[in-house]
C-alpha cells in the first residue's frame, strides 16, 4: 500500500510539473513581413494586393505565416499577417476572395482563414471565437498539401504528398467527406471544367491521376481514380507541377527526369531528358500534343494566357536563325493570324507564356506555347541575392499585362515582377521581398 501511495505521490508531482513547464513556454513567432520558405501567393482582383504563405520548412519559428502585401506606385507595402500552423503547403482561395484555405504539413490538416474590408483595406482573420495563435485544424491524412476547389466550391479536395491520397472536405460543415488513394506523391491538382475531371501529378511516376468526383442521386459522394500513363519520347517520372491552358484545350507537365532518390542526383544522357510535356485528355487517355526539352531539374511552372492583336512579336536568336533558313518563305503557327491591309501586314497571336523554374541553373524559362520554343529567361547567377527559383505565380491583369512571383524558397527571397508583351521590356522587376 505504501509503494501505490508513493507511486501516486510521484505520478501528481509529475503532472504538475510537466503543467508549469507547459504553460511557461515560450513560442517563437515570426515577424509579420517576414519571408521564410515561400510556398504560394495570390493576387487579388483589384490588381494590386496579395498575400503570400510562408511555410516554416526550416522551423525558424512555431508557426507558418499568411503575410497581406500592395503594389502601389512600384511601391511594395506590408498591411496584414496572419499567424497559421507549421508547416504551411499551399494555398486555394475561393472565387468571391473571403477564404483562403491553406494546408499544413506538420500538423496534419487544414485551416480556412478569411478576408475582410474592400480593396486597400483588406485584413486577414479566423473566425469569430478562435481561441489561441491559430484556430482548429481539420486533420486529414498525413502531409496534406496540394488544393483545389470543385466549380461549385462545396468541396475543397485536399491531396497528400507522403502517402497519395485524396481528401474531400465538405466546407459548408467543415468536414472530411471521402478519402481515396491516388499514387504516392501529390505535387499538384487541378480542375477542368470542360471534362469535369480533377487532374493529379507525382513526384514518383509517369503517371497522371484522373479524378472523377461528384455527387450521387442517394446524396453520397462518389470518388472514381484513373491512373493515366503519358508515354514519354525519353524516360522520365517525376512530374513537378500540372497546369491548364489558358484556353482549356490542352495542359502542361514539367517532368524532371532520372532521378535518383537514393542519392537525390538527377543525370542526364542520350535516353533522358527534362522536359515540359503539352497534352490532352482523349478517350478517357492521355494524348501527347508536343514536347520541349530542356536542362536542368525542373521545379514549378506558371501560365500567363495572353492574346495580342498588333503586337510585334520578339523573336530569339534560334527563332531568327530559323527565319533565315526558309529563304523568305512566309510560317505561321496555328495561333497565328495574319492579315494584309493596305500593305501593311497585321500579326495576331493568342497563346500562353509558360514559366518554369530552373533551381540548378538559377534561372526562370519562358516558353511561348504557340511556337512551343524558349522565348526568354530570367537569370539570377550573376544577381548580388543568390536565388535558386523554385515556386513561381502569375496573374493576368490584361491580353498582354500581368504578374510574376518568383518564390527563391532556400534563400528566403521573392521577386516580384510586371509584365507587359507590348512594352520594349517585357518583364520588369518591381521588387524583391527578403
Amino acid at each position: 500500500m505504501l509503494k501505490f501511495f508513493r507511486f501516486l505521490l510521484l505520478t501528481v508531482l509529475a503532472a504538475v510539473f510537466i503543467s508549469s513547464c507547459d504553460s511557461n513556454t515560450e513560442f517563437v513567432y515570426p515577424p509579420e513581413d517576414v519571408v521564410n520558405r515561400v510556398t504560394d501567393f495570390y493576387v487579388f482582383g483589384d490588381g494590386k494586393s496579395f498575400v503570400y504563405l510562408n511555410s516554416n520548412m526550416n522551423r525558424k519559428y512555431d508557426f507558418g505565416e499568411l503575410v497581406l502585401m500592395e503594389i502601389e506606385d512600384g511601391e511594395l507595402l506590408f498591411k496584414d499577417s496572419l499567424l497559421v500552423p507549421s508547416i504551411s503547403g499551399k494555398m486555394a482561395v475561393s472565387s468571391d476572395e473571403k477564404n483562403i484555405f491553406i494546408s499544413t504539413r506538420d500538423k496534419n490538416g487544414v485551416v480556412k482563414a478569411k478576408v475582410s474590408g474592400k480593396s486597400g483595406s483588406y485584413r486577414l482573420q479566423y473566425e469569430d471565437g478562435t481561441k489561441g495563435d491559430s484556430p482548429d485544424i481539420l486533420k486529414t491524412k498525413k502531409e496534406p498539401y496540394a488544393l483545389v476547389l470543385s466549380e461549385d466550391e462545396s468541396k475543397l479536395m485536399v491531396t497528400h504528398i507522403l502517402n497519395g491520397e485524396l481528401s474531400v472536405v465538405d466546407v459548408k460543415d467543415w468536414k472530411v467527406i471521402k478519402t481515396a488513394k491516388l499514387k504516392y506523391g501529390v505535387t499538384d491538382i487541378l480542375y477542368d471544367k470542360n471534362s469535369g475531371y480533377f487532374l493529379a501529378s507525382h513526384k514518383s511516376s509517369g503517371n497522371i491521376s484522373l479524378i472523377e468526383a461528384k455527387e450521387t442521386v442517394d446524396e453520397d459522394f462518389l470518388v472514381a481514380v484513373k491512373e493515366l500513363p503519358i508515354d514519354l519520347p525519353t524516360n522520365g517520372f517525376d512530374v513537378r507541377s500540372l497546369k491548364q491552358s489558358g484556353d482549356g484545350t490542352v495542359f502542361y507537365a514539367a517532368f524532371q527526369n532520372a532521378y535518383n532518390e537514393d542519392t537525390y542526383d538527377y543525370s542526364y544522357d542520350e535516353d533522358t531528358a527534362p522536359q515540359i510535356v503539352t497534352f490532352k485528355i482523349a478517350d478517357n487517355a492521355l494524348e501527347i500534343v508536343r514536347t520541349l526539352a530542356v536542362s536542368g531539374n525542373l521545379g514549378e511552372m506558371a501560365v500567363l494566357p495572353y492574346s495580342s492583336e498588333s503586337a510585334e512579336d520578339k523573336e530569339t536568336p534560334d527563332e531568327e536563325a530559323a527565319d533565315e533558313e526558309t529563304s523568305g518563305e512566309e510560317t505561321t503557327d496555328d495561333s497565328d493570324t495574319v492579315e494584309e491591309s493596305g500593305g501593311n501586314k497585321t500579326v495576331s497571336r493568342t497563346g500562353d507564356l509558360i514559366f518554369i523554374s530552373l533551381p540548378s541553373e538559377e534561372k526562370v524559362l519562358i516558353v511561348d506555347s504557340a511556337r512551343n520554343s524558349i522565348r526568354d529567361a530570367i537569370s539570377y547567377v550573376d544577381d548580388k541575392n543568390e536565388c535558386k527559383p523554385y515556386q513561381l505565380y502569375v496573374k493576368s491583369t490584361g491580353n498582354t499585362t500581368g504578374y510574376l512571383f518568383v518564390s527563391c524558397f532556400q534563400n528566403d527571397m521573392v521577386y516580384i515582377y510586371g509584365i507587359d508583351l507590348m512594352s520594349e521590356e517585357i518583364i520588369k522587376k518591381i521588387g524583391v521581398l527578403k
